[in-house]
């Protein structure tokens, strides 16, 4: 029997970006396999349910009374899905011709890859950056003290990766951007389910290390291309100092589990630093009259991260699981 592809897609107030999402789905299914999709919606108000059950009525929907997150959501539709492959996807992603064929011959080829990536693509054409190292103190330390202007761009590519790199070929990563990520189901159940600890956000982070604890590789597949609207869902729930504090509360709060807390610590400090010097940056850089440049946004937002961060480096507040911010703990 052909090799199942279940799609799993998290839904909270995303219409009409889920049904873009899913419709491009049904436009360019995979050629070689048989899917499905199975769609959580977390509690939408925007009758997204209703619609997607209208006009999609082969989709497996889940309507949860209550939105739990990222994480619980993500598990509670694996327990539904039958496929042998498992998509990842988010409802502000349209897939491209042949993207998902792609990903899955990627998989069959590379015995020792957990989980694939493709390259993200915004609306405007940009290339979004998806292939990212794991987060270090040295690697920060290294851009504050602006150390890697020493090193020529390939350098910078090859050992910093994010937006160092342009994406532009398939190459082993240490975590890709969970828009879109393809595994085994037979990684899933070796490496386990996605973290709740967090209500949205650096769970990819997570999943990633996990598998690399596992011995599974992660790469991304430049040919495979997603189109990626991004942050959709969480620009339109929170302010932009709000999605500052949930991602280093998401981030520490999962880095407690995976590394002594010296380093965790060390980390939060080079951050700290680089926050520092980016507000430096933007209050001495020359103003261009009549330009309305944003610095004084910019360091007011890397202020308040350097307050949040010091006090995670100093130990005074510990990070915040299921960070929500506005309500606290979700």
């Amino acid at each position: 029997m052909t090799p199942l592809i279940s799609v799993i897609i998290v839904a909270h107030d995303s219409w009409p970006y889920v049904g873009a999402c899913i419709g491009s789905l049904y436009d360019h299914p995979p050629a070689e396999r048989p899917f499905e999709v199975v769609l959580i919606d977390n509690a939408s108000s925007d009758a997204t349910a209703d619609r997607v059950q209208t006009l999609f009525p082969a989709v497996r929907l889940v309507a949860s009374p209550t939105n739990d997150g990222y994480g619980v959501a993500v598990n509670r539709a694996m327990r539904e899905a039958v496929g042998d492959y498992l998509v990842l996807l988010n409802p502000d992603c349209e897939v491209t011709p042949g993207s998902l064929d792609t990903m899955v011959h990627f998989l069959d080829a590379t015995p020792r890859a957990g989980i694939v990536g493709p390259r993200l693509v915004r609306p405007t054409g940009e290339v979004q950056p998806s292939g990212r190292r794991f987060p270090s103190p040295r690697r920060v330390l290294l851009e504050v003290l602006r150390l890697h202007r020493l090193m020529s761009h390939s350098w910078r590519a090859d050992h910093l990766l994010g937006t160092y790199w342009d994406q532009s070929t398939t190459r082993r990563v240490d975590w890709v951007s969970g828009a879109c990520h393809v595994l085994r189901r037979e990684v899933w159940d070796d490496v386990g389910p996605l973290t709740e600890k967090t209500f949205c956000g650096f769970d990819d982070f997570d999943y990633c290390f996990r598998a690399a604890e596992s011995g599974l590789e992660t790469w991304l597949c430049a040919d495979a291309t997603v189109l990626h609207h991004g942050g959709m869902s969480v620009n339109a729930r929170w302010a932009p100092a709000q999605v500052d504090e949930l991602a280093i509360n998401n981030m520490f709060v999962l880095l407690e589990d995976l590394w002594p807390r010296w380093r965790v610590r060390l980390l939060a400090l080079t951050e700290a630093a680089a926050a520092a010097s980016d507000c430096v940056t933007a209050t001495v850089r020359r103003h261009r009259p009549g330009k309305h440049d944003g610095r004084g946004e910019t360091v007011r937002r890397r202020a308040r991260q350097l307050t949040l961060l010091l006090s995670l480096a100093s130990g005074r507040r510990a990070p915040t699981s299921r960070c929500d911010p506005g309500r606290g703990v979700a």
